[in-house]
């Protein structure tokens, strides 16, 4: 193998491995695309711990409304919800690792029922 062989490799590696360092969301609750019940949480898992630093809710047609963020870093991170009226929502997340880069996306899931334990429709003010 040549020296430039070698060094081709080896920045190949190095941009590889530093790819990977983000903080990537590896799974939500609720989940991408799902349909269901309104949660009463939005979970989301990012690769490592991460600080979210933007987070808003918004229903197909309506306003984007800004939720509250966790103060703490963390990989799994819960986020509080008041129930949600039935239709198609989505959920766009910012944040920052712990390498420092910066990583955003969105959460696409449809509410068909209110939450269970507010099943009667007492109490239900929706988004």
């Amino acid at each position: 193998m040549t020296t430039f062989s070698r060094f081709a490799a080896s920045m190949l590696l190095v941009a590889a491995t530093t790819a990977h360092a983000h903080a990537h969301l590896s799974n939500s609750d609720p989940p991408e695309g799902s349909t269901g019940r309104s949660p009463g949480q939005i979970v989301l898992t990012f690769s490592e711990p991460a600080r979210l630093t933007a987070l808003t809710l918004q229903r197909e047609g309506g306003e984007s409304r800004k939720l509250a963020l966790p103060t703490a870093a963390a990989a799994r991170l819960a986020i509080p919800v008041s129930p949600l009226a039935a239709g198609s929502y989505t959920l766009t997340w910012r944040a920052l690792g712990s390498d420092g880069h910066v990583t955003s996306g969105a959460v696409h899931f449809t509410v068909v029922a209110p939450a269970a334990s507010d099943a009667d429709g007492v109490g239900h003010r929706g988004l």
